[in-house]
């Protein structure tokens, strides 16, 4: 079945992010770098699609001459020719795998003579990070290039564990020059529930990884030089009186909205965050709500007075008092022009009652 343009758009602008355009274009390998990083390095990749989009739906419907482009293209280059993007594509995904899978080990359950080989999952990340980005597309590659070239790295983590950056290095090399070559027969076909649960088991993997890293892993230290863990951080805040508190003003707000509707909720919520600066016009002027135009001006007057710039001679009281001149004159004109509206917007309901009876 074609794929639409059109609906290609659609799901670009509601889940590009999580590469929801590229599952629907068939481009699997693309969306699951979306979802894992954020739209392809934190949006860049979902924004550079917005003018990609025609050449991939061209591609994912067979079309004629996107065909002939791209025959005469494996003609011209025997092998496809090297692209910026997407090297630098492989490496910032084979560096984020590795660093994942480092971060993620758990070795506070390995026992000490294991503790020295407790890398050698990294350089299979790295490799698997470039395999990734390398079979997008028109090119493709296999895999054990590049896990050759990650794993000829794999002495230096005995020397030191954050090598990864040279294991990417290698294996992108590799993969670029004895693997990498043009896809010139069709992908196979699978069903989209087989995709989706490929899709789905490999973002339960990488999720897994990040849930090691905040439990085993993650730490910060305190003003005191105390490490803690965040596993011990989360424990202690799920118990502390600020949860406890949010928690039950989070139960009050639901017992509110199942009396009052969830609308009721918005309109104080909108009150609350005082878009009109009414609220904060109120206290300068040490006013109520009710307060009349003629109470305001009153107001206003009498402390315009007290802090005119020209009442104080220090220059620091100046200062000060210049500012404070200020904020009174601005939530006079706030008052004031709020009193306004609701005049006219009252004597235009009461003209309206008027002419209905």
């Amino acid at each position: 079945m074609a794929k639409s343009i059109l609906l290609t758009y659609i799901f670009w602008l509601i889940g590009g992010f999580w590469g929801l355009h590229h599952l629907y274009l068939g481009r699997d390998e693309q969306a699951l770098v979306w979802v894992m990083f954020a739209g392809g390095y934190f949006g860049l990749g979902w924004l550079r699609d917005l003018w990609r989009i025609p050449e991939y739906v061209q591609e994912a419907n067979g079309d004629s001459y996107y065909i002939e482009k791209l025959v005469y293209k494996m003609r011209k280059y025997p092998t496809p020719p090297s692209s910026t993007v997407r090297y630098c594509g492989m490496m910032i995904v084979a560096d984020a795998f590795g660093y994942l899978v480092l971060a993620a080990i758990p070795e506070e359950l390995l026992p000490e003579f294991l503790l020295p080989f407790s890398t050698i999952f990294v350089p299979l990340a790295v490799a698997l990070g470039v395999y990734l980005v390398g079979n997008i597309g028109q090119e493709e590659g296999d895999f054990w290039m590049p896990l050759i070239g990650a794993y000829l790295t794999y002495p230096l983590y005995f020397w030191k564990k954050s090598s990864v950056f040279w294991t990417s290095v290698l294996s992108c090399a590799a993969f670029n020059r004895y693997a990498k070559k043009w896809r010139r027969s069709p992908r196979r076909q699978h069903s989209i529930f087989y995709r989706l649960f490929i899709f789905l088991l490999c973002i339960l993997v990488y999720a897994s990884l990040w849930c090691s890293w905040l439990y085993f892993n993650c730490s910060f230290t305190d003003k005191e030089g105390q490490e803690i863990y965040c596993r011990e951080a989360i424990k202690n805040f799920l118990t502390s009186p600020l949860w406890n508190e949010f928690k039950k003003v989070m139960k009050d707000v639901y017992n509110f909205a199942q009396h009052h509707g969830w609308w009721e909720i918005w309109h104080q919520l909108i009150h609350a965050l005082d878009p009109l600066g009414e609220k904060n016009a109120l206290q300068v002027l040490n006013l109520t709500r009710n307060a009349t135009q003629e109470e305001i001006s009153a107001r206003y007057r009498k402390l315009s007075r007290q802090w005119h710039p020209d009442r104080h001679k220090d220059p620091e009281e100046k200062q000060n008092a210049q500012e404070k001149f200020i904020e009174i004159q601005q939530a006079y004109e706030v008052l004031s022009d709020i009193k306004s509206r609701r005049v006219r917007k009252n004597k235009k309901a009461q003209s309206t009652s008027s002419s209905e009876l």
